[in-house]
C-alpha cells in the first residue's frame, strides 16, 4: 500500500483527506509562544502589585505603632507636667509654675547632640513641652501645656502633639 499525499485510502475508498495535523501545529508554535509570554508578563505584573500592597500594609502597620506610641509619650511628658503645676499636698501659683520651657522629666534623658530622648524608647525623643497663659475669662486664667513627640526615624518619622488646658481661679 502506497501513500500517496494527494490521495489516502481508507477502507478501500479513496478519500481527499490530508493529514495535515502536524504541520498546523507546527504553525500554531508562534501563538502558543505569544500566550505564554502574555501569561509570565501578567503574572510578573501581579506578582509585583502584590508586593507593593504588602509593603504598603507593612509601612502603614509600623506608622500607625509608632504614632500609638508618640502619642502616649506625649501625654506622659503633659502628665509630668501637670505634677509642676499641681505638686502634691502643696498649693501653688499655676502662673508663676508656667514657664514657657517646662522641666524636662524624668523619663527623658539628653544625649551627647542635645536631643530630649526616652529611656525606654531610643527612637523616640521630644520635641517640646511648653507651658503657656492662654489670657482670662469670666475670673478664670487660662493656661495650655503643649508636648510634641516624635517617633521613628526616615520615612517612618511620625510627630505627635497633644496639648491639656489648665484653667486657674483669680
Amino acid at each position: 500500500m502506497s501513500h500517496n499525499h494527494t490521495t489516502w485510502k481508507l477502507a478501500g475508498k479513496k478519500t481527499g483527506f490530508k493529514p495535515r495535523g502536524w504541520q498546523r501545529l507546527r504553525y500554531q508554535r508562534g501563538s502558543l509562544y505569544i500566550v505564554v509570554i502574555f501569561v509570565l508578563v501578567v503574572m510578573g505584573f501581579l506578582a509585583s502589585t502584590l508586593s507593593r500592597i504588602q509593603w504598603s500594609n507593612a509601612d502603614g502597620y509600623a506608622k500607625d505603632v509608632l504614632g500609638t506610641q508618640a502619642w502616649l509619650l506625649a501625654q506622659s511628658v503633659n502628665e509630668a507636667s501637670l505634677t509642676v503645676l499641681y505638686p502634691l499636698n502643696t498649693v501653688t501659683d499655676i502662673e508663676t509654675a508656667c514657664v514657657v520651657t517646662m522641666p524636662t522629666p524624668s523619663f527623658v534623658e539628653v544625649d551627647g547632640s542635645g536631643h530630649r530622648i526616652f529611656s525606654d524608647k531610643k527612637s523616640c525623643q521630644m520635641k517640646t513641652n511648653r507651658c503657656e497663659s492662654i489670657g482670662s475669662l469670666a475670673g478664670m486664667n487660662y493656661f495650655k501645656l503643649t508636648a510634641r513627640v516624635t517617633c521613628g526615624s526616615g520615612k517612618s518619622l511620625v510627630e505627635r502633639a497633644e496639648e491639656i488646658w489648665v484653667r486657674e481661679s483669680e
